[in-house]
């Protein structure tokens, strides 16, 4: 039988979301080691999205396969009881054989947010900057990330096997508590290595006049390095995967 599992983490303290040889601290490897200990059977844990070091999620998907029929609610509180308190898994139900979380999804949502003033309670989760953004040049910016369809620039690594390309659906932003909080959302077909965090940097370096937007759209189409900010992957968050 296969299982969807619904996740919400903490990312902060753990390597990204991926099994790593180097070390154990990430979410895949404690979430598997987990559902073992109470299936006592080997289990493969296949997730949605491979976040990065330090992004949380309030809704990350991962699906695995068990001969075992499983009871959500007493199985959920199980689980969730060795769980480190940085991970719950907040659903799991049975799914078709042949749904799998990362090749069956049709897009995935992330949100960053960014406070314009300092937070003494909740801020960990928070972007601090000191400046007023210009929203006409970050509305002109997101119209034209959504028209884009190679994203080289925006990618550490050096190679892709899908040459580098998405299709962004969503990007724009939501402005709360007057203004000072705002909360970016995007969404794709797919995300290359740190591209959030460096296509709103990007934006954000825009918006403070400290990038030219005329030369920025340039050097993209050109598929051109350009100097990024990555932005810190704390107010970072795997929203939603849709199917």
């Amino acid at each position: 039988m296969n299982y969807k599992l619904i996740i919400e983490y903490d990312g902060r303290n753990f390597f990204g979301w991926q099994k790593q040889k180097q070390t154990k601290e990430t979410v895949q490897e404690y979430l598997e080691s987990s559902l073992e200990k109470i299936l006592r059977e080997k289990v493969i844990l296949y997730g949605a999205g491979r976040t990065d070091t330090g992004v949380s999620a309030f809704n990350q998907t991962a699906n695995f396969k068990s001969e075992k029929i499983i009871h959500p609610e007493k199985f959920l509180y199980s689980l969730n009881s060795v769980l480190p308190g940085s991970i719950t898994v907040k659903s799991i139900k049975k799914v078709s054989p042949d749904f799998h979380s990362r090749y069956s999804a049709k897009k995935r949502e992330y949100l960053y947010y960014v406070s314009r003033e300092k937070r003494s309670v909740g801020g960990e989760f928070f972007y601090y900057i000191n400046f007023q953004p210009e929203f006409d040049k970050l509305n002109e910016y997101f119209e034209f990330i959504k028209s884009l369809k190679y994203f080289r620039t925006f990618c550490k690594n050096r190679e892709d096997k899908h040459n580098f390309e998405c299709d962004v659906f969503d990007f724009d932003l939501k402005r709360k508590r007057n203004g000072k909080e705002l909360v970016f959302r995007i969404s794709a077909s797919r995300f290359l290595h740190s591209m959030v965090r460096s296509v709103i940097g990007c934006g954000l370096e825009i918006s403070s006049s400290k990038k030219d937007i005329t030369e920025t759209k340039k050097a993209v189409l050109k598929g051109e390095k350009i100097r990024i900010y990555y932005l810190p992957s704390n107010a970072l968050f795997l929203n939603k995967i849709f199917y």
